[in-house]
């Protein structure tokens, strides 16, 4: 006997082919949009890629995936208290970056890559006749180790050291700030609750420990740091939060930061302010930690030395980038600049892939 299909059932049916249909309506504009962008479809046909970025396309248009993503996201808080693609719970709010706790099997390799890379830059630089001198800046989660709920392994602890060790065996000048950044943890937050940046206080702190390793880079200024107001930070890693902030508001809540406004107190003036050259000795280079304005590094760094000094800095791009910059620049044949401190995050150890000499690297930093 044939199987009898149910009332229920051709309704069933009918829904369901209501929803097809009206699923294929509504690609119709996304297809006619992704199909008109693209120059060379017959061939990514053929070997697939163009299908590949059809479903990137078509998935970040769908109506129903921000709503569906955040279900899921809840749904993974309440029962498994996770809920973060990119970011690692701590106490009282406190969110790490999930970089800092994977520590990739190639991770050897690429330290020795890196090492090389930055042995190339000092070659480069030496050749220029300037002088490199690299402040690594520590990881969050070694210095803040007490806010987070999983304790870091050895090797990431270990990780700020062992690199110094390395940069020292190579004979590259370094600056290492870690012993002063444990010692000072105790008495205040040196990195950002709810990012993966230092907060005015280590980038302060940064800069004092520079120039006290360093003091024959001081100059003769008169910079000073001051109070300018206050900002309320959202902070990077929680764009990694996909459940609703109610849930967990602690973690969402932004944080409030102090911020300065660096100075010369005894500014040039005259006719050498109107027609004077003005000559720089130092070149900072640099990431976020340098390029954000709102933790004041430059400044702190020009009121430590006492002395003005250029900028390179690219957000979310890595050390690398920002060298490649410099040393691509006009600047790298000054001879007035004589000292080139390179800002070097140690969690690019973990989060940058780098597979050869010449800086053909893949940048998964968050930020």
């Amino acid at each position: 006997m044939l199987p009898v299909m149910l009332s229920a059932s051709k309704v069933n049916g009918v829904v369901f082919i209501l929803m097809l249909l009206g699923m294929f309506i509504y690609s119709l504009p996304a297809v006619y949009s992704f199909a008109r962008n693209q120059s060379q479809g017959v061939e990514m046909f053929f070997d697939g890629a163009l299908l590949r970025q059809f479903e990137t396309f078509y998935d970040k248009r769908l109506f129903l995936r921000d709503g569906s993503v955040r279900q899921w996201a809840n749904l993974q808080y309440l029962i498994f208290r996770e809920g973060a693609s990119g970011a690692v719970f701590g106490v009282d709010g406190w969110l790490f970056s999930n970089q800092e706790y994977l520590v990739p099997n190639d991770f050897a390799q690429n330290m020795d890559n890196q090492l090389a890379q930055i042995g190339d830059v000092q070659a480069t630089l030496q050749g220029a006749g300037k002088r490199l001198i690299i402040l690594p800046v520590p990881m969050k989660l070694d210095v803040q180790r007490s806010r987070a709920l999983d304790q870091p392994s050895s090797q990431a602890i270990d990780l700020y050291d062992d690199f110094v060790a390395r940069l020292q065996q190579q004979q590259v000048a370094v600056s290492p700030v870690r012993d002063a950044f444990l010692a000072a943890v105790a008495r205040e937050d040196l990195f950002l609750r709810n990012d993966t940046h230092w907060n005015p206080a280590g980038a302060r702190l940064a800069a004092m420990e520079l120039a006290r390793q360093y003091p024959e880079l001081k100059g003769d200024r008169h910079y000073a740091s001051a109070y300018a107001g206050h900002k309320s930070i959202k902070g990077d890693l929680v764009n990694f939060l996909n459940f609703n902030p109610n849930l967990r508001p602690q973690y969402f809540a932004p944080v409030d930061i102090q911020l300065y406004e660096t100075l010369d107190s005894q500014p040039r003036s005259g006719a050498d302010a109107l027609f004077g050259e003005v000559q720089h000795s130092l070149m900072l280079v640099g990431t976020s930690y340098s390029r954000i304005d709102d933790w004041n590094f430059v400044g702190f760094l020009k009121e430590a030395l006492q002395s003005d000094l250029l900028s390179v800095a690219v957000e979310a791009k890595g050390p690398f980038h920002a060298m490649d910059e410099f040393l691509a620049s006009d600047a790298l044949n000054d001879p007035a600049l004589t000292t080139v401190i390179w800002e070097f995050p140690v969690r690019t150890l973990l989060a940058q892939r780098t597979t050869s000499r010449n800086n053909d690297q893949q940048n998964t930093t968050p930020h």
